[in-house]
């Protein structure tokens, strides 16, 4: 095996029967002495801020109006003003995710929503939102926000919830085995955090909380029941449970990212911008791109069966330790690629099969690395099941994205073009690991696996549309 410090560091693999979902992981935690007592050896809980999503408040008598029709959700669970009579006390406050689209159906924002913490912001008898978004898009969803307010009575916010941050915590993977906690500590550590009004992250079972705090007076969790880690382990746990996050996951059309599987979409709320596509889908098409996780490797390695050697092995997130193909790369069936073609002329490449989103590297605890990606992919191009049904292996070939100016030639520089012999312009990847996908025996390769709460879904709605 070659180093973990190379680039060319190869993904352990084992030949283990395949999972069709690991649970999340972690870093290992140290491991407390033996006492009497009959403390854990890990906290249940693990808990992390999550620096990469930001906060916009939008409060006042028409927000949820506006909400309302620019979001795939429904807002008005969280419409109703603080000390209103039918009002849900704030600590059973539910957490509302959603997407914003574009006229046309296209994503633009994944978001979630909150109500304003107690003291914050305008009157408590006033609605107010604070919508959660990817932080590097705040001038942007403000922009858009501004266009349509017009003269609806709606307070965007500045700088009020510059120092409310997004946390998230979930059940400790390393809390396993030996010394495992007891229901009586788990149960302890969901009541510190539904007293004090965190709400479940409502995409996938098994995501854990997620809430909003003031960065400057938060109460610290009791460091018994809740072990602090880095954002990179939320990372991890989002792509082992194949939920996308930010513009780098999502395809154009959200719902193959499985919004609607993720509760972002509720298609009886009524009309909101970028409905009639998403509507249409949901009852006359098809969906064939879902959000799946991958397991990345080199050609010549061993095809992984699992996307984690274990679920019960900790890993330990590594985001830098070796380079790994950027978002939007292109994923193409490794056995769809064609071969010289006997009349001289260039074989046609076969369309992609989906695009790769986020990736991330970790460590085993023998010493061994893999990769981890989140993309959306032709669920029959995944491996067919026992009964033979699919046309694919789930095997794919990733290329890196193309620029946007045209083509790179042989030894020429970005926006440059290779022409000759009659032929069309020619289009070479950029980034990371750009041209690697032309190489033989040094192509990036990767293997999706569906993720049991998929499977569900999927089986959900063949019963309700009658598949």
């Amino acid at each position: 095996m070659l180093s973990a410090l190379s680039p060319r560091a190869r993904p352990l693999v084992t030949r283990s029967r395949p999972l069709v979902m690991a649970a999340c992981t972690c870093s290992p935690l140290p491991r407390r002495h033996l006492s009497s007592s009959a403390r854990s050896l890990a906290p249940p809980y693990v808990v992390t801020r999550l620096p990469s999503r930001a906060l916009l408040s939008v409060t006042g008598h028409d927000s949820p109006k506006l909400l309302q029709g620019l979001v795939s959700n429904d807002v008005r669970r969280l419409a109703q003003p603080r000390h209103a009579p039918d009002a849900p006390p704030h600590d059973k406050q539910p957490v509302v995710y959603a997407n914003i689209l574009k006229a046309d159906g296209r994503y633009l924002h994944d978001i979630m929503l909150f109500p304003p913490p107690p003291g914050s912001f305008n009157s408590p008898d006033e609605p107010g939102f604070l919508i959660e978004h990817d932080a590097s898009f705040t001038p942007t969803l403000r922009t858009y926000l501004k266009r349509h307010v017009l003269r609806s009575k709606v307070k965007l916010g500045r700088a009020a919830e510059a120092s409310l941050v997004v946390t998230a915590a979930w059940r400790n993977p390393a809390d396993v085995g030996e010394g495992k906690s007891s229901r009586a500590e788990v149960e302890r550590a969901e009541r510190w955090l539904e007293e004090r009004g965190r709400g479940w992250d409502p995409r996938v079972v098994g995501m854990g909380y997620r809430w909003v705090e003031d960065a400057n007076e938060a109460e610290q969790p009791p460091s018994d029941l809740f072990h602090p880690v880095t954002p990179s382990h939320f990372h991890l746990h989002r792509l082992l449970h194949a939920v996308p996050e930010g513009p780098a996951d999502f395809p154009a059309l959200p719902l193959e990212a499985s919004i609607d599987f993720l509760n972002g979409v509720d298609y009886r709320k009524g009309c909101y911008v970028g409905q009639e596509l998403t509507a249409r889908t949901h009852h006359k098409g098809v969906v064939r791109k879902r959000g799946v996780v991958f397991r990345l490797f080199r050609e010549g390695e061993d095809i992984p069966t699992s996307p984690v050697p274990s679920p019960s092995v900790p890993l330990t997130p590594y985001p830098s330790l070796f380079p790994l193909p950027p978002p939007s790369s292109t994923l193409t069936l490794l056995r769809s690629l064609p071969s010289a073609s006997s009349s001289g002329r260039a074989p046609r490449a076969p369309r992609p099969s989906g695009k790769l989103g986020t990736s991330l590297c970790a460590l085993t605890p023998g010493g061994g690395t893999l990769a981890l990606a989140y993309g959306s992919v032709r669920l029959d191009h995944l491996a067919a099941d026992e009964g033979g049904d699919g046309d694919g292996d789930g095997v794919f070939v990733v290329r890196a994205p193309v620029g946007d100016e045209g083509a790179v030639g042989a030894g020429g520089g970005a926006g440059e073009t290779l022409e000759g012999q009659g032929a069309k312009e020619r289009v070479v990847e950029r980034g990371d690991g750009a041209g690697e996908s032309d190489e033989e025996g040094g192509r990036w390769l990767a293997k999706g696996f569906r993720t049991e709460w998929l499977e569900w879904k999927l089986e959900e709605e063949a019963l309700s549309k009658g598949l």
